[in-house]
Parts: structure tokens; C-alpha cells; sequence
């Protein structure tokens, strides 16, 4: 598993996690992309959820999040190497962005 929603890494670096996963045969990579420090997938309706306020909540450094195209890459390249990700998204637990941008979004209705 990768802890990306409380320790951003870029996709080269993530990369670089499944070359290692390739050579030891590993086939699939838990990405954890949604905690209350971060959400790091962009979601084009709602671009609130990758607002820069939630960087540095756990001391994990800079934020950041993953384009869709970033992460479809990241898909394929993993399918390459016979990985399947499993993305997971924690809902309802762990929701304080989410509920933030979804809260801000309702009170302006």
C-alpha cells in the first residue's frame, strides 16, 4: 500500500515503487488516495477536493494530486507490468475535506 493521500509522491515516483513491485512479483498496489489530510485524485466536478489548504496536514510535505490522465498513466503502466492499482477511497470515515468542500458547496446553494 501506498499512503499517497498523507504523503503526496509524484508519479515517477510511484513508478518507481512498481518497477520495484515487478521484480518481486507483486501484482497488486493499494493506492490510498483519500484521507482527512488530502483527496489526490482530481475529480473535474468537484476541484475544491484538491484545493492546496489540505498540503500540510500531516507533515508529509508539499501536497499535490494526480490528474485524471496521470492517473489513467499510472494505470496502464502498471497493467505493463501485470499490477493491478486498487484505488480506495474512504467514505464515510476519514472525510474532513471532502465534507469541507462539500459543506462550502451547499452553503453557498
Amino acid at each position: 500500500m501506498l499512503d499517497v493521500a498523507r504523503h503526496f509522491i509524484t508519479t515517477t515516483d510511484v513508478k518507481h515503487y512498481i518497477d520495484q513491485m515487478a521484480k518481486f512479483k507483486f501484482n497488486y498496489l493499494h493506492l490510498h488516495l483519500t484521507d482527512d489530510q488530502g483527496w489526490r485524485i482530481e475529480i473535474k466536478s468537484w476541484p475544491q477536493l484538491t484545493n492546496d489548504r489540505w498540503e500540510h496536514r500531516s507533515g508529509g510535505g508539499k501536497g499535490g494530486f494526480y490528474t485524471q490522465e496521470e492517473y489513467k498513466d499510472l494505470v496502464a503502466y502498471a497493467a505493463s507490468q501485470f499490477i493491478t492499482i486498487v484505488p480506495e477511497i474512504d467514505m464515510p470515515g476519514h472525510y474532513e475535506c471532502s465534507f469541507s468542500c462539500l459543506w462550502r458547496n451547499l452553503s453557498r446553494s
